[in-house]
């Protein structure tokens, strides 16, 4: 029973970290990334570059501020694609026992390919006190508005992966 609860556990964290505490969920600190998050380079007038080394730093850095507990909620969420629809499903899971576990997670970046004009590819690890949770994720970032911006089907995934695909906790916004 305790290494099926480890196994169910590790799952549910993984793709917990990713999908609610890493982005959204309200926590004031938590274990900051291995690798903090670099510079972005300085967005031109019409925003954020969605082409060559620039756009591939701006998406990675993207990436790995929104797995990064550390960095303050009015930061981070506004880094996934429609936030606001899932802003509710975050806050009421915020204070589980399962989601003080994952605040303390974090996010690497492996590569980034992007996929323009308003696409990449993101291949990512979770850690979890420094140590590799779940490797090699993948992931895709969208260009909305001038920004880079985590896929809403990437949450999407990540909490069905969380909570299974059935559950009645999945948003609506992820039912399609």
């Amino acid at each position: 029973m305790t290494r099926l609860f480890t196994s169910a556990a590790r799952r549910v964290a993984a793709a917990w970290c990713a999908a609610a505490c890493l982005g959204l969920a309200a926590c004031s600190g938590g274990t900051s990334s291995t690798h903090p998050p670099s510079k972005s380079p300085s967005p031109s007038p019409t925003g954020q570059p969605t082409a060559g080394p620039a756009a591939t730093a701006a998406v990675r850095n993207l990436w790995v501020t929104f797995f990064n507990g550390a960095v303050p909620i009015p930061r981070r969420l506004p880094l996934l694609q429609g936030y606001q629809q899932f802003a509710p499903f975050v806050h009421s899971q915020e204070k589980t026992t399962l989601g003080a576990l994952v605040f303390s997670a974090s996010g690497t970046v492996s590569s980034v390919t992007l996929a323009p004009p308003d696409g990449a590819d993101v291949i990512y690890t979770i850690l979890l006190n420094g140590k590799p949770l779940e490797k090699n994720l993948h992931g895709q970032a969208v260009y909305s508005h001038g920004t880079w911006e985590v896929s809403d089907t990437t949450f999407c995934g990540l909490i069905k992966l969380a909570y299974g695909a059935k559950s009645h906790l999945i948003p609506a916004a992820c039912a399609s």
